[in-house]
């Protein structure tokens, strides 16, 4: 069979193949589409294949895998609380006494102490300039001694007259002059006497003397000044260092608070945050201000070196005890603000809870809600977890390892 014979049998089988008529390219383009539409369908099996598979691994596996987070608890526990009440306030002295002078016009020579120095009753503080006080003295010494003398001889004149009168040689006119002027030489007598005692009293005034034992809190003497009688003070003095607490109270709790009941003071703010001073409550005053309820409570305060008038301390009494539900103050966590604690169920699953603080005492805090007595509640490792998280509880003396980034969640 030639060549020619073998064209002319392939196109009778196949008549669009080798020609350009329009039923070849019919039958290539349907081709096209065919193989096409293979690929599209290929292409979306797959992808639906990938979607179709789950993401992680099986829920099974998920309950496999421990908790990262260890934590230990304690138990929510009923117990006994004291009772307490908080006071505020500022310390004051009991008795500030102002230490002015009585003379007038005399400089100051001498200051004899400082701020802070303590003092006893009758010690010299100040020392006036007293020179002229001692030339009145003197003076007054001198007219004193004259009108006794002159005394002294009205007085012999009169015993004189009285055997004159009685011989008849004085009339009873020169007798009544005599006893006259005795009688006035008495009376000036009394008037140096007075003056004498204005001008020893002047002098005593020249010095201050402290009236009573004390620390002097202020001082605005100086050596040179001229002060006056009833001018401005050149001391002020807490008499016997003692120290009270004026406290305001609303009218409710002002009831509670009894004379004789103890207290503990802090200082706001002290270097040593373990430094208090003990107090003893000395009076409730009797009367509230009508406008804010608000009634005063005043505290004796023991010395103690770290509590100073003008301090700000804050105070504790203990009005008695109370029952209540009470756990670490270590399980205790805030957010924005306010308290909760972490509850651990049955079955290690956590629970955040909110709850009402009570008392304080011993590393230990009262629970008013949000607990019931029995539940566990996490100590560390609290603030790392949330509601519905599950952890892996250890006892307390158990060092557990730092907590992971990640929590397994419910």
């Amino acid at each position: 069979m030639n060549m020619t014979t073998l064209k002319t049998e392939w196109q009778k089988d196949f008549p669009a193949r080798g020609t350009a008529g329009a039923e070849g390219r019919s039958f290539l383009s349907r081709r096209r589409w065919w193989i096409a539409g293979l690929i599209g369908l290929a292409v979306a099996g797959g992808g639906a294949y990938v979607a179709l598979q789950p993401k992680g691994p099986p829920a099974a596996m998920v309950n496999k895998v421990a908790s990262a987070l260890t934590v230990t608890v304690a138990p929510v526990t009923e117990g006994t609380v004291p009772r307490t009440l908080m006071i505020t306030g500022s310390l004051a002295a009991f008795d500030e006494l102002p230490i002015g002078t009585e003379t007038e016009g005399l400089a100051i020579s001498d200051v004899l102490v400082e701020i802070g120095d303590h003092v006893k009753q009758g010690q010299l503080l100040v020392r006036f300039n007293n020179s002229v006080l001692k030339a009145q003295l003197q003076q007054a010494q001198a007219a004193l001694h004259e009108a006794e003398a002159n005394a002294v001889e009205a007085t012999a004149n009169v015993k004189r007259a009285d055997e004159l009168v009685k011989g008849g040689w004085m009339s009873h006119q020169d007798y009544d002059n005599r006893r006259a002027v005795a009688a006035t030489m008495e009376a000036r007598v009394g008037v140096a006497q007075a003056n004498l005692a204005l001008a020893e009293a002047k002098l005593r005034q020249a010095e201050i003397h402290a009236p009573a034992d004390g620390t002097i809190s202020a001082r605005t003497a100086r050596v040179g000044a001229v002060v006056s009688a009833g001018g401005a003070e050149l001391f002020r003095m807490i008499r016997d260092d003692r120290i009270e607490l004026v406290a305001e109270l609303p009218e409710a709790d002002l009831a509670l608070i009894k004379p004789g009941m103890p207290i503990t003071l802090h200082v706001d703010g002290a270097a040593d945050p373990a430094a208090t001073a003990q107090g003893k409550v000395r009076l409730v005053e009797p009367t509230v201000d009508l406008r804010t309820r608000i009634g005063h409570v005043r505290i004796d305060v023991a010395k103690n070196p770290s509590t100073l008038p003008g301090m700000f301390v804050n105070g504790k009494v203990t009005l008695g005890q109370t029952a209540a539900l009470v756990v670490p103050e270590k399980s205790v966590i805030y957010q924005n603000g306010e308290p909760k604690v972490l509850v651990i169920d049955a079955n290690s699953n956590a629970e955040m809870r909110s709850v009402v603080l009570g008392p304080r005492e011993a590393n230990h805090i009262a629970l008013l809600s949000g607990v019931s007595a029995g539940e566990r509640v996490a100590l560390r490792g609290a603030t790392y977890l949330k509601s519905g998280d599950h952890v892996t509880v250890v006892d307390a003396d158990v060092p557990s390892a730092a907590p992971a980034a990640t929590v397994q969640s419910k």
